[in-house]
């Protein structure tokens, strides 16, 4: 299966900046106020190094390795104060990703993706959405559900 030799240096890069733009998609989506955003950022880091051991592709289980070793995913410029634009950057990006997997190892891509998708999923329910010094609220927002939705119609997976 596939590993960091078997892509170049901007497909590897997008490989593994995919993951934390899937979570920054989530979080852009719905931003949950300070705390919020923490614990949404942390279950990034958390759903990569949880990768390592789980049953994913070499390349999920590659990057997971890339981040224990300490090195952190460059992501690209992302446009701030528009959030259309923000959201269309970080979904070519992730297309940029799955499209380089499909590419070197296409047995993994599906794995991949779906990979990606729990990713986001995991952001989406690291924190409660509403709600007053966490009273109330709900795990997942109708506006993190419809990111999630939009996602998943990208990588062709079903929402998970």
């Amino acid at each position: 299966m596939s590993t960091k030799t078997d892509y170049n240096d901007a497909e590897w890069k997008a490989v593994t900046a995919a993951p934390v733009a899937a979570g920054l998609l989530i979080t852009l989506s719905d931003a949950s106020g300070p705390l919020g955003i923490a614990k949404e950022a942390m279950a990034v880091g958390k759903a990569i190094a949880d990768s390592a051991t789980s049953d994913v592709p070499d390349v999920v289980k590659a990057i997971a390795e890339t981040a224990k070793a300490g090195t952190r995913p460059e992501l690209p410029d992302v446009p701030s104060g528009d959030r259309a634009k923000t959201r269309d950057t970080l979904l070519a990006l992730i297309r940029t990703a799955v499209g380089a997997v499909e590419a070197r190892s296409p047995a993994e891509a599906q794995g991949y993706k779906v990979w990606l998708s729990s990713v986001a999923t995991k952001v989406a329910q690291a924190a409660k959405e509403g709600g007053f010094l966490g009273f109330g609220g709900t795990v997942v927002s109708s506006d993190e559900q419809a990111a999630l939705k939009q996602l998943a119609d990208v990588l062709g997976v079903s929402p998970s």
